[in-house]
C-alpha cells in the first residue's frame, strides 16, 4: 500500500493579468443558445473558478485532486469553455486525460509545475481531445523537461507522436543547439486497443474500457485507481453499462452530458437541412443525453458525478444540467467549471 498522498508543490498565488471572458462572438452564441434553452445566461456563477482559486485549493489540498481544465464539447474556438482536459494530480505526480486546444495554458494557470506530468492518457482521436497533445510535449520540452512523459491512447498514437516530432525536428534542432540540453525524444507511447489493465506506477494503477462513438474505433474511457480515491472517466459515448461497470463503486465519474432537445433546436437553426440531419445522427449516435448519465453514475454507485464536455457548452444554467441528472442519480452531482478543483 503506497503512503497517503501528499499536496503537490504550487508557487505562490499571482493574480491573473484582467481578460475579457467573452469575446463578441462567444456573448452573440451564449445569447442564442439561452433563449433556445428558454433561461437567460447568468451573468456570473459560484461555479466559476479564476486561477488564483485553484492554485489556493490545490495548495490545501491533502489527498489527490481532480482539475477540469476544459469542459467543454466540441472543436469550437472561442468559448469560455476551454476544449476537454482534465488533470488529476497524486503525490506531487501530474496525470493529464486528454489535450484539447488550451490545455497547455490552463496547466499553467493552475500552479501544477510541467515537470510534475507523469503520463498522458487519449480517450479518441477527435481534435477537442488530442489537438494539442504534440504541442504540449513540445512546450514541456522547452521549459528544459527533458524527460518526455509516458502517453497512452488508442492508435495510431506512436505513429502519430512521431509524425509530429518529425514535423517539427528543425525547431527542435535549432533550439536545442541555442540552448544546449537534449532534443526532445518521446519513447514510452503505448497504445491501448481494449478494456483492462493500462498501467501502473507507486500511486495508482489505470485501466481501460471500451465506449462507443463511432465511427471513431477504438474509443476508451479511463478509471484510476489511487490509494485515497477512485476516479473514473467516461470519455465520449452513448450511455452504456460497460462505463457503469467500470465505474463501479469510484468515488468520482466524470461523464460526458448532452442536452438533446436543446441541441436539436440549436442544430437545426444554425445549418440547412441536409446538415441538420448529419449532426443530429451524430449527437444520438455518439454522446450521452443528461438523463442518461444520471442513470449510469446511479448504476456504477458512485459518490460523485462531475457532468464534463458539456453540450451545448453555453447558455444552460448548472441547476438545468443537476436537474436532469437527478432524475435518477441520487448521489452528489458537479456541472464542471473550467479550473475547478475536486
Amino acid at each position: 500500500m503506497p503512503p497517503p498522498p501528499s499536496p503537490v508543490t504550487i508557487p505562490p498565488v499571482t493574480k491573473p493579468s484582467p481578460v475579457s471572458r467573452r469575446n463578441f462572438l462567444s456573448a452573440a452564441l451564449a445569447g442564442s443558445a439561452a433563449t433556445l434553452a428558454g433561461a437567460q445566461m447568468p451573468q456570473s456563477s459560484p461555479d466559476e473558478w479564476a486561477p488564483e482559486r485553484t492554485q489556493a485549493a490545490l495548495h490545501s489540498a491533502t489527498g489527490t485532486s481532480l482539475v477540469l481544465l476544459g469542459t467543454g464539447a466540441g472543436p469550437v474556438e472561442g468559448r469560455p469553455r476551454r476544449m476537454t482536459s482534465h488533470v488529476l494530480v497524486s503525490n506531487g505526480a501530474a496525470y493529464i486525460v486528454d489535450c484539447g486546444l488550451g490545455v497547455t495554458n490552463q496547466l499553467a494557470r493552475t500552479g501544477i509545475p510541467f515537470s510534475a506530468v507523469r503520463s498522458i492518457f487519449i480517450t479518441h482521436h477527435h481534435p477537442d481531445h488530442n489537438v494539442e497533445y504534440g504541442p504540449f510535449l513540445l512546450l514541456r520540452w522547452v521549459g528544459h523537461n527533458t524527460q518526455a512523459p509516458s502517453a497512452y491512447g488508442p492508435p495510431p498514437l506512436i505513429q502519430m507522436t512521431r509524425d509530429y516530432l518529425r514535423s517539427v525536428d528543425v525547431t527542435i534542432r535549432f533550439w536545442s543547439e541555442d540552448f544546449q540540453y537534449p532534443p526532445l525524444k518521446v519513447d514510452d507511447v503505448h497504445e491501448i486497443t481494449g478494456s483492462g489493465h493500462v498501467m501502473k506506477d507507486k500511486n495508482v494503477r489505470v485501466t481501460s474500457v471500451l465506449v462507443q462513438h463511432p465511427p471513431v474505433r477504438p474509443a476508451l474511457g479511463y478509471r484510476f485507481d489511487f490509494a485515497d480515491r477512485s476516479i473514473a472517466f467516461s470519455g465520449d459515448t452513448v450511455p452504456l453499462e460497460a462505463v457503469a461497470r467500470m465505474a463501479q463503486g469510484a468515488d468520482v465519474l466524470v461523464h460526458e452530458a448532452i442536452d438533446m432537445a436543446v441541441m436539436d433546436r440549436m442544430e437545426r437553426l444554425n445549418h440547412d437541412p441536409v446538415q441538420y440531419k448529419i449532426a443530429m445522427h451524430h449527437m444520438r449516435a455518439d454522446h450521452s443525453p443528461i438523463e442518461d448519465v444520471g442513470r449510469i453514475a446511479q448504476q456504477a454507485g458512485v459518490k460523485t458525478l462531475v457532468l464534463s464536455h458539456l453540450a451545448p457548452s453555453i447558455g444552460i444554467p448548472d441547476e438545468t444540467w443537476r436537474a436532469a441528472a437527478a432524475r435518477h442519480f441520487k448521489g452528489n452531482i458537479i456541472v464542471g467549471h473550467d479550473l475547478m478543483v475536486i
